[in-house]
This record gives C-alpha cells, structure tokens and sequence, in this order.
C-alpha cells in the first residue's frame, strides 16, 4: 500500500529551482533514506512534504488525499531537524506533550502518554527535568518522543545524528530502527552518510541537482552502475576511458589495460569496482 505519492514535483526558493518533476512513493510502513551532495535538495523535499515550502507545480498525496495546500499542523507529517528545535522553558515533559495539548487531551492523560513516549525513547524519569540538563543525544530523544506522541501518518527526519559524536550516532540509529520497528512509522531520513542509509532504510533514494536519478534497496544502489554520478558519490568504483575493437577494450591512458568485452566497436567509459573480488 502506497502511503505518500509525490508526483512530478517542482519547487523554486528564491527564484531559483530546487526541486524539479520530482517523484517519490514510500509504501506503508517503509523506511526510505534521502541520500546525496549538500545542495541537491533534500531537506527542502522534507520541508515542502511537511508544508513549510510551497511548491510551485506537482502533487503531494498522503493516506489517498492530496495535501498540497493543507496548513503544515493538518498535515499529519511531523519533521524533526537537526537543531531538534525544543521548548528551553518547558520540562522534557511538557516538550513530550505538547503536541497532545495542542490535540486537547487532558493534563492527567497527556502526563501518562509523555512518560510512555519517554520510555518508548529510554529516558523514563527524566521528565522533569530542564531541557538544558540533558545532553545533547539525550536532547535528540526527546525531540523523536515529542514527534511519536503527535501521532503522525508520516514521520520525517532531516540530519537527526549529524551533531552527534560517533558513539552517540551509533546509540540513536539503533534506537530510531527500533522505534520503527515498535511503532511502524512510515519514515523518510535526509542523510549525508552513506553508511547510515544503507544500515538504516529499507529503500535509498539517491538526489542529484533537484532530481531522484536512483531509488532501490540497499544493495541494488550499491551494485547500480546505470549513473555514473552515484557511482562516483558512492567512491568504491573507478572508469577508464577507452574503446572497443574486434570485441577487445582497450584503455585511452596508455596504462595497457586491456579485456574482453561484448560491445559493438566505439569508445566507452568502463566501471571497474574497486570492491570486486577476482575470482578463477
């Protein structure tokens, strides 16, 4: 069951395009992870999802229902950015429960729902205490609490672990992965870490300059060699310039390199994988 469909996309900020006839669908349930440059448009495909960025042409459907021009709050899509942008002068609490404030619930249930989301995120009993008390993963926990209990269709993660030390990253992957195994989030993450997409996410979308050039699971993108952009981005594979004569490729550079390859006669780049095994 398909649960967001993005279809043909554009979205221009400052009159320049960032977006272009962008498409996406992520299936119930799903774990997708953006990856690609700084730049290619990422978080703004985040922020346009979520309703903070108008786009200028396209069609954003969630649960069957179009929401281009639904406010951001009925949505039902929550982002938690890397800043975690919590409230200083409220009690890890009240952060948990404000989206459940904003619902209506009562003081006593919402008090119960905040210590079952704190649980959910390992940070049982800290509840009253300051957001200026905590360390910084424990920080990024509250913020993914305070996004479960608004209870969202979709749940968005923009560079969640990038200001984290690496032993924290590794804490708060394993945590997210549980969480969405436990909650069965639909879950999309922006990441620049290409080992972190392809531990995390059922399925990678690669960007490139405002475009989706490749979507698959993890291992399809990896072995991919239709762009060569995502195999350089990716930095395990090399090409040699060179052409093919009488079914024998032969390299440009003058290193000597030479193969067999089943091509008609012409000049091609060839992809050697630096990661391959040679076998007998």
């Amino acid at each position: 069951m398909i649960k967001l469909d993005v279809q043909e996309l554009t979205v221009e900020l400052n009159k320049n395009t960032i977006l272009r006839d962008l498409s996406l669908q992520v299936g119930e349930g799903e774990f997708v992870s953006l990856l690609g440059p700084s730049g290619c448009g990422k978080s703004t495909l985040l922020k346009t999802i979520a309703g903070i960025n108008e786009s200028a042409s396209g069609r954003i459907i969630l649960d069957g229902e179009l929401i281009n021009d639904k406010p951001a709050y009925k949505r039902g899509a929550v982002i938690v950015f890397q800043d975690m942008r919590l409230f200083p002068n409220m009690s890890v609490e009240d952060n948990v429960a404000y989206p459940l404030k904003i619902q209506g619930m009562k003081k006593a249930e919402r008090r119960v729902k905040a210590e079952e989301y704190l649980e959910a995120v390992r940070l049982e009993g800290l509840g009253s205490r300051r957001i200026s008390q905590l360390s910084g993963g424990q920080q990024q926990r509250v913020a993914l609490a305070r996004a479960l209990a608004a209870e969202p269709k979709l749940l968005l993660l923009d560079e969640p672990f990038s200001s984290l030390d690496e032993n924290l990253r590794e804490d708060m992957r394993k945590l997210v992965k549980d969480l969405h195994r436990q909650f069965g989030m639909t879950t999309i993450m922006v990441t620049h870490d290409r080992q972190e997409a392809m531990i995390m996410a059922d399925r990678v979308a690669v960007m490139f300059d405002g475009e989706i050039v490749l979507t698959g699971d993890p291992e399809s993108v990896l072995s991919d060699i239709s762009d060569e952009r995502v195999s350089e981005y990716f930095g395990n594979n090399a090409f040699v310039r060179g052409t093919v004569h009488d079914g024998i490729f032969t390299a440009s550079d003058g290193s000597g390199l030479t193969c067999r390859l089943d091509r008609p006669d012409g000049e091609y780049d060839l992809m050697l994988r630096t990661d391959a095994r040679l076998v007998e």
